[in-house]
């Protein structure tokens, strides 16, 4: 099961109009997280700081997707909308300090998944891209020294 296109924009658009919060450089905020909260039996989706709604849209087709793997689709969907979004403007460049993370929560703000990282020196889109990192700095260690 997929997102659907629409809701697919329609979440895109909501991001990208959300985060034109943080666009002025001069005014760097003290945000920890920004909160990502899709409610399926709604379809209200709303984007949030710390402290406050910044964005909310109305996508009813949510309720389409099974409950089962609601946050699933959602994560995954979200990964991607994040990433085209950095890809035209880079999600690092806001005016937050660092460092900050985009985070999937269910109605109760609950964590539900860390989407994207942002600190200093690294931006990691899922901890997906972590697993395997030992061994593979194991090896290339091991192959390093023998030569």
């Amino acid at each position: 099961m997929r997102l659907s296109e629409s809701s697919f924009q329609g979440i895109k658009a909501l991001i990208v109009d959300a985060l034109k919060e943080f666009q002025r450089p001069q005014e760097q905020s003290v945000v920890t997280d920004i909160h990502i909260m899709p409610i399926r039996e709604t379809g209200e989706v709303t984007v949030s700081d710390d402290d406050r709604d910044l964005a909310t849209t109305q996508l009813p087709d949510l309720a389409e997707i099974p409950e089962d793997i609601f946050y699933e689709v959602m994560e995954k969907a979200l990964r991607r909308i994040l990433k085209d979004i950095d890809e035209v403007q880079p999600l690092e460049s806001l005016a937050i300090w660092k460092p900050f993370s985009f985070v999937l929560v269910d109605d109760d703000r609950e964590t539900v998944a860390e989407l994207m990282l942002f600190d200093d020196d690294n931006t990691l889109l899922s901890q997906s891209l972590m697993q395997g990192l030992d061994e593979e700095l194991d090896k290339f260690l091991k192959d390093l020294l023998s030569e």
